[in-house]
């Protein structure tokens, strides 16, 4: 489990935040979900970090690791 940071508030019109998944897993993949909902595709750990950029919805930002081999999944922490 990786620690999940970033975030914050940012001004109308601008870029949005970002929010980092401080490290990540070969071959794992990774989800970024609002309030529940996928709202990135998924992105493939390579053993380094993993950034979400320009998010500009409003909400709780959770990111799940998903390992192909056994379907298991894990919420990060953060």
């Amino acid at each position: 489990v990786f620690n999940v940071s970033g975030g914050g508030s940012f001004c109308a019109g601008g870029s949005g935040v970002t929010v980092v998944l401080e490290g990540s897993q070969a071959g794992v993949s990774y989800q970024l979900q609002l309030n529940g909902f996928n709202v990135s595709f998924p992105t493939f750990g390579a053993g380094g970090i993993i950034n979400f950029n320009s998010l500009v919805s409003p909400g709780s930002y959770t990111v799940v690791a998903t390992s192909p081999v056994t379907g298991c999944t894990a919420n990060m922490t953060g």
